[in-house]
């Protein structure tokens, strides 16, 4: 399988997902084709001053990246107010020309759960940009099976874009509550889409997203450690081992929920640092910062580094904070910087892992004899 697009995360598009994504070594920035959304403005925030902050960001900390963009926090018939932007126009249009003109490298995205009369003016966009289009598939999407499929080919060959500058993103979002026959019926959807899509059209990426992530941290005791299986790799791995190598890539939601927003924190938030290796997300729960403060993240990263999981301080701009915070000799920084330092961690193992699982899986290796390696 190609090296390229192999790792599709779907980000919140906060600043620290976006540093997060930034801090990936430029050797690893092929695999990863990240989706971020623009979340919805604070209260006190107008959608210009929003949209104009997420867009600065991919500027300022991902300016090599080429993302998958999606503005469905932005209403279609939204229209400029005043600033950024003047009056009267639609913002959509607008935040698209605003990438374009500080020169970000996005890939526009679109999805059945969008208002239909979206697909003219995104297709313009993505016609115009040149990089093609990003469609984000649901559950719903891949249980009409081949009418979607026929869809998307009928929409991309109207609007003159090509097949192989189109990505599917098939998103399962969260698997945690699903029960075995549930995430067994789940599979077979994909897999059966999947095969249809490779044998219809040559796209770009065709990729199967999901996550387990709690919520929160409610059942991991205080100052323990739980152990959360990634349900959405062994999903990936067994309709990518069906579909006979055909380069089916992976994503998940990084370390945190699919609904999970730092624009509303728990008021009883507790200490935890999410740390992925293997199969699993690392859960190492702390007490509450109201009461305990920021300074148990000392301790914290200590039990990390001392875990028979932790890697080595030099191989992520994540693990290296870590390492630092064990040591005393940097900040404990707050719920923000963890969710980068966890996330930044995750991603560049993630591209790291993909890329040796497929390679033992073409040397033979079985499904329990790659994950054992892991």
């Amino acid at each position: 399988m190609e090296i390229r697009n192999l790792y599709t995360p779907i980000l919140k598009g906060s600043e620290c997902d976006i540093k997060a994504l930034g801090r990936i070594p430029r050797f690893f920035s092929d695999r990863v084709l990240s989706l971020v959304e623009l979340l919805p403005p604070d209260e006190d925030e107008s959608l210009e001053l929003c949209c104009a902050l997420f867009a600065d960001r991919l500027r300022k900390f991902c300016p090599i990246q080429t993302v998958s963009v999606d503005l469905h926090a932005i209403a279609p018939n939204e229209s400029t107010k005043s600033g950024l932007w003047g009056t009267g126009s639609f913002v959509l249009e607008e935040m698209f020309g605003y990438l374009r003109g500080i020169g970000v490298r996005f890939i526009p995205v679109f999805g059945f759960d969008h208002e239909p009369e979206l697909w003219d003016r995104i297709a313009h966009v993505a016609r115009e940009g040149g990089g093609g289009i990003t469609f984000r598939l649901r559950i719903d999407d891949l249980e009409a099976g081949e009418d979607t499929l026929s869809l998307v080919i009928d929409l991309i060959d109207g609007a003159g874009i090509n097949a192989e500058q189109t990505n599917l993103i098939l998103d399962l979002g969260s698997l945690r509550e699903l029960d075995v026959a549930e995430i067994s019926r789940l599979r077979d959807r994909v897999q059966d889409f999947a095969d249809a899509a490779f044998a219809a059209r040559s796209f770009r990426v065709i990729s199967v997203v999901g996550s387990s992530m709690p919520k929160d941290v409610s059942d991991v005791p205080e100052d323990h450690m739980a152990s959360i299986e990634r349900r959405e790799l062994l999903l990936w791995l067994d309709a990518y081992t069906s579909l006979r190598g055909k380069p089916l890539s992976f994503g998940d939601y990084g370390i945190v929920h699919p609904n999970f927003s730092l624009k509303n924190p728990a008021t009883n938030a507790n200490a935890k640092i999410r740390y992925t290796r293997g199969r699993h997300h690392h859960i190492f729960r702390g007490r509450s910062l109201k009461k305990f403060s920021y300074k148990q993240y000392y301790s914290l990263a200590s039990r990390v580094v001392r875990s028979q999981h932790f890697l080595q301080s030099d191989y992520s701009f994540g693990d290296d904070y870590v390492w630092r915070c064990s040591k005393e000799e940097n900040g404990t920084g707050n719920l923000g910087t963890w969710v980068e330092v966890d996330m930044n961690h995750h991603m560049v193992y993630v591209a790291d892992h993909l890329h040796q699982m497929l390679e033992k899986l073409a040397r033979g290796a079985s499904i329990p004899e790659v994950l054992s390696a892991a």
